[in-house]
């Protein structure tokens, strides 16, 4: 009986040894298994727990992660996806440019976040939607500014006469990567050569300021008008070797003669929703200031190449760069076209 007693004893302390051995193993097993989970098996990356969460390693992902990413992208489509918008006559803007519309790829958008580790507005990726109407059948009206909902605004300089400030004015867009529309009157660039080519082979679309300005100019006949678009017309394009589409009339003055007169051309009239005034004279302060005031989605900035606008044109660039838009040509505004950059404060990926 003794014997037996002992027997079991031993037999009991050997359960309990081994049972105590493998809840140890199986605990050990479950926390390996549970990192390799976590973190991708092969890499010596440190535990999750200190890893810092906006700076994960581009093939960890926060357990959990992947579907508060998922409904991210889909609240962003919902929110920034857009239709395209049709050019069109309006009562008081004349014609108003399209806006192509963007569509997102959803599964591609969130496996770049996947990839990532993160949701970010910048990896969102989709391609432009054009729009389905014609602007030549409208190329007939005034055009002031580009789309309402645009986020796009452009720099037009009518050049006259200021070679020097003009120099200065390029000099500073080309710092802040920016294309204008420059419209030289023709019997300046006639004098000017070397100033239109440079203008243009800096990237600026180079447009069409009458002939020779003249004080008199409603007082003109069709034949007039054509008389001086199509002298101009001929100088600029003998110099840029490409085909001149844009007219600012002087001063902005027009009548339905002035129109017709650059429509039977082939152009657009191009006239603006912000002037700058700075023909006056006034300080840089008082022309950043008027513009600011007058900046709308779209808006179409008048200048010329005086002194004080060489000194506001830096702060001009800022402060419209701070408000979300970003500067276009007049082509690219009428076209409609949207680029990378196509949304206030954000950077998304957009094929045309």
């Amino acid at each position: 009986m003794k014997k037996i007693l002992i027997f079991a004893n031993f037999f009991m302390i050997l359960i309990g040894t081994y049972s105590g051995t493998y809840t140890s193993m199986q605990t050990e097993n479950e926390t390996t298994l549970n990192n390799a989970i976590t973190v991708s098996m092969g890499d010596m990356a440190p535990d999750v727990e200190e890893l810092d969460p906006d700076n994960l390693p581009e093939n960890v992902i926060a357990v959990g992660g992947s579907e508060d990413i998922r409904q991210q992208v889909q609240a962003y489509i919902i929110e920034f996806e857009i239709e395209p918008q049709e050019p069109r006559h309006d009562i008081v803007w004349q014609f108003v440019p399209g806006l192509h519309g963007v569509k997102y790829d959803f599964e591609l958008s969130y496996q770049n976040m996947l990839t990532h580790g993160r949701f970010d507005p910048s990896l969102m990726t989709g391609r432009s939607i054009p729009f389905e109407g014609s602007n030549e059948e409208l190329r007939q009206y005034r055009i002031y500014r580009g789309n309402e909902n645009s986020p796009y605004v452009g720099l037009l300089i009518n050049v006259a006469w200021g070679g020097e400030e003009l120099i200065q004015m390029l000099d500073i867009l080309d710092e802040h990567s920016i294309q204008a529309s420059i419209f030289f009157e023709g019997k300046y660039a006639s004098n000017n050569h070397d100033l239109v080519l440079d203008s243009f082979h800096r990237g600026h679309i180079i447009g069409n300021h009458s002939y020779s300005h003249p004080s008199d100019w409603l007082g003109f006949s069709y034949d007039s008008f054509a008389e001086e678009i199509v002298r101009t017309n001929e100088i600029l394009a003998d110099i840029t070797g490409e085909e001149i589409t844009f007219f600012a009339p002087p001063g902005g003055a027009f009548t339905d003669d002035t129109i017709r007169a650059a429509y039977d051309q082939g152009m657009y009239t191009i006239l603006w929703s912000a002037d700058s005034i700075d023909w006056r004279g006034e300080s840089a302060a008082v022309l950043t200031r008027r513009v600011m005031d007058r900046i709308t989605p779209g808006g179409l900035i008048l200048t010329h190449p005086k002194p004080e606008t060489v000194i506001a044109l830096p702060h001009i660039i800022e402060q419209i760069r701070s408000e979300g838009y970003e500067f276009r040509r007049i082509d690219e505004i009428i076209s409609g076209e949207r680029s990378g950059h196509f949304e206030k404060h954000q950077n998304p990926s957009v094929e045309n």
